[in-house]
């Protein structure tokens, strides 16, 4: 069964829709007093991950193209009962007749009544049930097909309360894969097990602006995606408006491509998309750029800019004892936590008696940049190169 994009389009208009019951509902907020606070940010931020869900579903559409039929159903499933509450919450949020607290009261009354259970729980139900088709559509580990089950059922009971018909059943069933041993989950890619990982911990960048991607675009079939690829991770940026996902071409284990997602001033999802092996990459101030090479202009161009708010190290990095410069080669690190991309590499090589970590540079200059890292980019010094202010295809 052949799917194209153009027919999954109700997952980005629906997280566009949920994105403006957002921006309702924090008017509310906003105008009433504290005694509404929690209830409407409970609903708040549900209402939120539903379409930051909604969109990594539809990120990951073109990456597993050959599993999308198994989640149809469940879609068709959730997304008409879903666009019925956005739809009769916007009744109420967009009244200009009614004051804020007549707004939220009647509209939480209303929609309480109407599903047999508070409106935020309404929407907890929703986003569970997203979180498992996210992961069965990206074969996750933590796909669970007895939770899936149980939300099908309470979403049907929804569907009725909402006098909304069940819809047909699917036209391809799945079977439920067996649960991951330990020793599969370890087997998992590097980048994986990474960002799997929360934070130890982090640290405010400064000069952040916008990330954004300069294209080119391109339609479905110019993005490279090879049936069988694999998503490693998705990193969002400006609150989902830009994200990348990184995967993995089943062409070869060092087949890495980065797909990026934008919207454009119109709200609609564009694409474009590289592989590492055609990308020049390097770190400038808080940001991350990425440069391809431009036939037109015969060298490289900016395609992609990415802001980070925060990075990961300890808050030891601010004592003045955390880096010790031994040599001209030699820099010692106190209290950090390396992350191991190579199953042969042995952390102790590198550690010293007390626990110092020691790192050894080739060349005298390449310690010293090392160090201006950490001092910190110039409060004068561009984040990013101007150079490429005119370059082609940007949008």
């Amino acid at each position: 069964m052949e799917v194209r994009l153009e027919e999954l389009f109700g997952c980005w208009r629906e997280a566009e829709r949920a994105d403006r019951a957002a921006e309702g509902l924090l008017r509310l907020r906003t105008a009433l007093d504290l005694e509404f606070y929690d209830q409407i940010s409970a609903v708040l931020r549900e209402v939120e991950s539903t379409s930051r869900l909604l969109r990594d579903l539809y990120d990951l559409f073109p990456i597993y193209r050959s599993r999308v039929p198994i989640i149809l159903y469940y879609l068709n499933v959730v997304l008409p009962s879903f666009q019925r509450t956005l739809k009769e919450m916007k009744v109420y949020l967009e009244h200009e007749n009614l004051p804020p607290r007549a707004q939220w009261s009647l509209m939480s009354d209303r929609l309480n009544q109407q599903g047999g259970m508070t409106l935020a729980a309404r929407f907890v139900m929703y986003v569970e049930l997203l979180v498992q088709l996210v992961r069965l559509l990206s074969r996750s580990p933590l796909y669970d097909p007895t939770s899936l089950e149980l939300l099908r059922l309470r979403h049907l009971r929804l569907r009725s309360l909402q006098h909304i018909s069940a819809p047909p059943g699917p036209l391809q069933p799945h079977v439920a894969p067996a649960h991951p041993t330990e020793e599969a989950l370890e087997r998992r890619h590097w980048a994986e097990k990474i960002f799997d990982d929360q934070p130890h911990s982090t640290t405010g960048l400064r000069h952040r602006r916008e990330s954004q991607c300069f294209g080119p675009v391109m339609v479905e079939r110019r993005l490279g995606i090879a049936s069988g690829s694999k998503a490693l991770f998705k990193l969002p940026f400006e609150k989902n408006r830009v994200s990348v996902t990184i995967f993995l071409s089943p062409d070869g284990p060092d087949m890495t491509r980065l797909l990026c997602r934008w919207i454009d001033r119109y709200n609609n999802p564009m694409y474009s998309c590289y592989g590492v092996q055609e990308l020049c990459i390097r770190r400038k101030g808080s940001s991350l750029q990425f440069r391809r090479w431009s036939p037109a202009r015969a060298h490289p161009t900016l395609w992609l800019v990415l802001f980070f708010k925060t990075w990961e190290i300890t808050h030891q990095s601010e004592s003045p004892r955390w880096m010790n410069r031994r040599s001209r080669h030699r820099i010692w690190l106190r209290d950090i936590h390396p992350y191991v991309f190579c199953g042969n590499y042995k952390k102790r090589h590198q550690l010293r008696r007390d626990g110092e970590f020691e790192i050894y540079f080739v060349n005298e200059e390449a310690a010293y940049a090392f160090e201006e890292v950490f001092r910190g980019e110039s409060e004068t010094e561009s984040i990013v190169d101007h150079d490429d202010d005119d370059h082609d295809n940007h949008h």
